[in-house]
């Protein structure tokens, strides 16, 4: 069996962002973003989880490490 997504999850490992930071940035829920995950993601999912995780990560470096859930 393959990884799904590897590519995100990945991503946010290396930019120091935690999969469950996603979903509260970008304001749903745990289980919607989870089931995404799950499955072929399409390419405006990819982009906007992509980009979430950029933003996470500037916050981080913006905020001395904290975020919080929105």
């Amino acid at each position: 069996m393959t990884d799904v997504n590897l590519d995100v999850k990945t991503y946010a490992m290396r930019r120091g962002v935690k999969l469950y930071q996603i979903p509260y940035h970008l304001g749903i829920g745990e289980s919607t973003f989870n089931r995404k995950m799950r499955g072929n993601l399409s390419d405006a999912d990819r982009q906007r989880f992509l980009k979430a995780i950029d933003e996470i990560s500037n916050e981080v470096k913006n905020n001395s490490g904290l975020v919080l859930p929105r």
